[in-house]
């Protein structure tokens, strides 16, 4: 007969505990290849930028895997499109951690979708990688970003802008953290080389039309239009506001676009010259 004090309880349940959340950290030891996750946005308003991260990713599997793997071993893709969904992306990158044991993940597009399987990745202890730039303060154990941050792009591009065109900004930008912050970051470099912001819209990614704000623009009269848009969608402003006539106008500044590579397909070469960005890596 074992007797069972308090003290001997809680070492128990410790142990006990301990294996439970190492447990996929041995199974992915004992695994005969190396799960990677990919989670981008196959479908949905962020298809085009997340079909040719998916491509590159698979991509950089199949060289690894022709030149003998990594550590002994091939690696072995798991993707799943969220859809540009934030609960699927919360139940893949559950499944992901869980179920699929994997031993890193490349994933997310969105500052929202970052967010949303972070905190996720950090629990299960999966190593994760954020590849696309952001607004900046993201520090975790389990996470490494790899994109620029407004320092580095909009910091630059903003007294570039104002050189060339002059001081008043007129901003839009994404309805999510990404584009608020990235606002705020504007509005602080605007102010900080003598200039002002004379007005600030924001736009939820499904917006595809947007005549009533070129109107505005025109109203109000900047000297040039700071644009930190995202997705397919938003997309339309550079086709309509080529479409009223305002290229010859007025000019654009953006943080965004262009770092995704498939925005100058989208866009005719009449809508997207002329607009200036500013990136590490085009």
């Amino acid at each position: 007969m074992t007797t069972l004090n308090r003290r001997t309880f809680l070492q128990t349940a410790s142990m006990a505990s301990a294996l439970t959340l190492s447990s996929p950290l041995i199974a992915r030891a004992q695994s005969d290849t190396i799960k990677v996750g990919g989670l981008h946005d196959l479908s949905g308003a962020l298809d085009a930028v997340g079909v040719p991260m998916n491509q590159v990713f698979q991509l950089a599997i199949n060289e690894i895997n022709e030149a003998g793997g990594l550590l002994g071993k091939m690696l072995e893709p798991v993707i799943y499109d969220p859809q540009s969904n934030m609960s699927l992306y919360s139940q893949y990158a559950t499944q992901m951690a869980v179920r699929d044991q994997v031993a890193v993940v490349m994933g997310g597009i969105t500052s929202a979708s970052r967010e949303t399987i972070r905190p996720i990745f950090n629990r299960f202890k999966t190593l994760y990688f954020y590849n696309t730039q952001y607004e900046g303060g993201v520090c975790d154990r389990n996470e490494i970003t790899l994109g620029t941050t407004p320092a580095q792009t909009v910091k630059r591009v903003i007294p570039y802008g104002m050189n060339l065109f002059g001081k008043k900004v007129y901003t839009i930008a994404a309805d999510y953290n990404y584009g608020h912050i990235t606002a705020a970051w504007v509005k602080r470099y605007v102010e900080e080389n003598g200039g002002e912001v004379i007005a600030t819209e924001f736009f939820p990614l499904d917006v595809a039309q947007f005549g009533s704000t070129i109107n505005k623009i025109q109203a109000a009269k900047p000297d040039f239009v700071l644009s930190a848009m995202v997705g397919t969608s938003h997309l339309g402003f550079y086709q309509q506001w080529a479409a009223a006539g305002m290229k010859s106008q007025l000019p654009i500044v953006s943080t965004v676009l262009g770092a995704g590579g498939t925005d100058q397909v989208i866009l005719t070469a009449e809508e997207g010259n002329d607009i200036i960005a500013s990136f590490g890596y085009f």
